[in-house]
């Protein structure tokens, strides 16, 4: 039973291994530099998304203690995704993945939707 499944195993590995090498295009080092940067800023500012997603908890909830307890959900989710996006990033830097190095997540950091909110 051991070897079959460490057969299964390394069939696994190198079936991923051919096919992530069949796929792999062009590397623009640019864009993937750019990448990886949103990526690193992304992971290290993710905790800033508390203080982002205040003004929007407040404004939908009746009272401040509503308000308070929307703005620790939202921000923790909204963290969380703001770190898997860098996560992502970081580690998928080097291809262009489904959008050609593009962000998977809008806006690209934290820093942009703070200027959005304050041009507003």
């Amino acid at each position: 039973m051991r070897k079959i499944a460490l057969f299964l195993a390394f069939m696994l590995l190198v079936s991923s291994i051919y096919a992530s090498a069949s796929t792999i295009e062009k590397m623009n080092s640019n864009k993937a530099l750019t990448k990886f940067s949103r990526g690193v800023t992304n992971i290290v500012s993710s905790p800033g998304e508390y203080a982002t997603q205040t003004p929007t908890a407040m404004e939908q909830s009746p009272d401040y203690l509503t308000g308070f307890l929307m703005t620790i959900g939202r921000g923790t989710g909204y963290m969380l995704l703001r770190a898997t996006s860098g996560i992502y990033d970081v580690v998928t830097a080097p291809f262009p993945g489904p959008t050609n190095y593009g962000p998977i997540m809008k806006p690209e950091t934290i820093f942009d939707k703070a200027a959005d909110s304050v041009t507003k």
